[in-house]
């Protein structure tokens, strides 16, 4: 049963920008009698070994701003979701490559190259068309694809002259040819929650939603259900997205460690921050 009091439970929200995610996520708490503590980690000291939560629920749109706070966390023994060794091999693509790669799932073919001279010998194994990203961003920034040798030229020479050797870092795959879409998966405590099609938009190649994608919901099938929750162990997440590709079976691409999820409820009618707070509860009664 859930808790009578919004006070029972010890349950801390760590965010830095509310997205409409955050707040469907309190409410679901609120919801089943838990009134969480609200933690804006740009304006609040996080303290080492200080009393803390029994859980966290880590949402900073920053990478490092969410493994941080969940690091704080973790060492006053709160229990996070996500871990910031899970928000960590999620943030840094080469990481979550390597992860999935090392669990024997299937990814695209994948050659990390740590400067120019490396990257131009890449391009050269790989073979055009293929893309280029670097190991961390989001929403399709910075993700290009590749098809003809003055292009990449001119983004190699774009690329050097950032400061963050993150940035100057090259992630480069084959091109996998889709038809129009990739598949994302959200998967919570082993279990998928639902899948949704993005569709990409005319005269874009990516399939990012805040590119314009269009979102459309399916029932996926056994071998993507299962592929996605093996992604999910592979990264130690108890709460992440898969996003694959389909060319002749299924492709890895990303796993996302803070994952935004308005649009695939707008997609499945799935109430992910309903499954989210249910299963905090089921956390907190171990």
């Amino acid at each position: 049963m859930p808790p009578t009091k919004a006070s029972e439970y010890d349950v801390e929200v760590l965010y830095d920008v509310p997205r409409i995610e955050e707040k469907l996520i309190i409410r679901a708490l609120t919801n089943l009698g838990i009134k969480p503590k609200l933690t804006p980690v740009k304006d609040t000291p996080l303290v080492f070994k200080e009393s803390a939560p029994s859980v966290c629920i880590v949402r900073p749109m920053s990478m490092y701003r969410a493994a941080y706070s969940a690091a704080v966390r973790e060492s006053s023994g709160s229990f996070t979701i996500n871990s910031s060794e899970a928000i960590i091999a999620c943030g840094d693509k080469v990481l979550t490559l390597s992860k999935l790669a090392s669990a024997g799932l299937r990814i695209p073919k994948s050659v990390v190259a740590l400067t120019i001279q490396s990257a131009e010998e890449a391009y050269k194994s790989i073979g055009l068309p293929l893309v280029d990203k670097p190991p961390i961003g989001g929403w399709g920034r910075l993700v290009s694809l590749i098809s003809d040798e003055t292009a990449y030229r001119s983004l190699l020479e774009h690329r050097e002259m950032m400061t963050s050797q993150q940035l100057k870092t090259h992630i480069i795959q084959e091109y996998i040819k889709t038809p129009g879409r990739d598949v994302r998966v959200i998967v919570l405590d082993n279990e998928v929650l639902g899948a949704m099609y993005r569709y990409k938009q005319e005269n874009e190649w990516r399939s990012n939603v805040a590119l314009g994608a269009k979102a459309i919901g399916f029932k996926p099938d056994e071998e993507l259900a299962e592929i996605c929750i093996k992604a999910a162990n592979a990264i130690k997440g108890v709460f992440v997205s898969v996003d694959v590709l389909e060319s002749d079976g299924y492709f890895l691409n990303e796993v996302n460690g803070v994952p935004e999820f308005k649009a695939f409820i707008e997609a499945t009618k799935r109430n992910v921050a309903a499954d989210l707070a249910k299963y905090v509860i089921k956390v907190l009664k171990r």
